[in-house]
């Protein structure tokens, strides 16, 4: 994978990422996130109902979920080459992510 950033008027950053890195990272933050849902569970709901709400939500939301999806998504798309995956640009940033 190839991280390129661009700040307006100066020099742009570039550099290589292999997917073993990005695998290995995602391993460790599907377990990380599976651990706070466990601590998660244990808090209990506070008595505001702002607050509630947003405890009730997070508890609902399996993130160690979400993370393996996103594993998953990336180990597909590590057999593409020449995919660009986000090029996102703004008056002075230029951010683009791209499979090579």
């Amino acid at each position: 994978m190839m991280v390129r950033i661009k700040v307006k008027n100066r020099r742009g950053l570039a550099f290589p990422v292999a997917v073993w890195v990005i695998d290995e990272f995602m391993d460790a933050l599907t377990d990380l996130a599976w651990v706070g849902e466990v601590i998660l569970r244990c808090i209990p709901l506070p008595k505001d109902e702002k607050s509630n709400k947003a405890l009730r939500w997070v508890k609902a939301v399996p993130f160690s979920g979400l993370v393996a999806g996103v594993h998953g998504l990336i180990k597909g798309l590590s057999g593409y080459n020449g995919l660009d995956l986000v090029d996102v640009e703004t008056e002075n940033i230029k951010v683009s992510l791209s499979l090579k």
